[in-house]
């Protein structure tokens, strides 16, 4: 069966604490990495989910936006009033416009967002195996270690226990090592990992402010323009209406709305 990668984080596992042979300090200090690590992949998997959603619905919008048009310009009322025809075929030619824009922006988003965040997902699968790797060393430390440990409570002093109690020891030095030069490596390389996210992150969210800033701006512009003032003889003019004016049109385009039968309540 198909699993889809984004519904599942790489890392789950927090560190096994290896005690004595680690001090407190180090196993918390790795503990506290991780859990802040699983945290921040956890966070990146649900901002790839939210992006990918907020451009299906964007899209999805802009498709029924176009279909709602395009119903408008072929229905018998368009052929009825000239004045009503310009507004709707206006209307129908700004979603046009505007759903160019929209996949545009989704390309984008796709490029500047989404993929480096799946990039940087991908580095967890590597953290995640270095985790895995260092819970491989503490259970065989600490296998060896508890071997050690049942040996030299054993009173038997012959020469064949002391010889098998020597080649434990070494074993366990040797897991001990081993252990021990892992976690260092993680204690120093997953911070730096967690203080370069940010840096990593901050040009993925500046070029979706950028984009969406281009697009909203854009078709804001666009639909502006439906919004036309009256000159001296009465016919439509195409100036661009003066802000405080256009806010107050919305205003009462809001409320007449809002007096409509069909928005009352029964």
């Amino acid at each position: 069966m198909y699993r889809n990668p984004l519904k599942k984080n790489h890392l789950t596992q927090r560190p096994t604490p290896a005690q004595p042979l680690l001090s407190h300090a180090e196993d918390r200090d790795l503990d506290y990495a991780v859990q802040k690590l699983i945290y921040v992949e956890d966070t990146i998997r649900k901002l790839t989910k939210e992006m990918k959603k907020y451009i299906e619905a964007v899209v999805n919008l802009d498709r029924a936006d176009q279909r709602l048009t395009l119903n408008l310009t072929t229905c018998g009322l368009a052929h009825i009033s000239d004045e009503f025809r310009n507004i709707v075929e206006d209307y129908h030619s700004i979603t046009i416009h505007v759903g160019k824009t929209v996949h545009e922006m989704a390309a984008l988003c796709q490029k500047t967002f989404v993929e480096p965040l799946k990039k940087l997902r991908d580095e967890f699968v590597l953290i995640a195996a270095a985790i895995a790797k260092r819970e491989e060393l503490v259970a065989i430390w600490k296998n060896s270690y508890n071997r050690v440990r049942r040996l030299q409570e054993k009173k038997d002093r012959t020469a064949s226990h002391i010889a098998k109690l020597e080649r434990e020891r070494r074993t366990e030095e040797a897991a001990a090592k081993d252990l021990k030069t892992v976690h260092a490596q993680l204690l120093a390389d997953l911070p730096m990992f967690l203080d370069k996210r940010l840096e990593y992150i901050k040009p993925s969210v500046h070029a979706l402010i950028m984009i969406q800033l281009d697009y909203y701006g854009s078709a804001t512009n666009l639909f502006t323009h439906l919004l036309r003032v009256s000159n001296a003889s009465g016919s439509p003019s195409s100036t661009m209406v003066p802000e405080n004016e256009y806010q107050q049109a919305v205003a009462d385009q809001i409320n007449k709305i809002k007096a409509l039968t069909i928005v009352k309540d029964h």
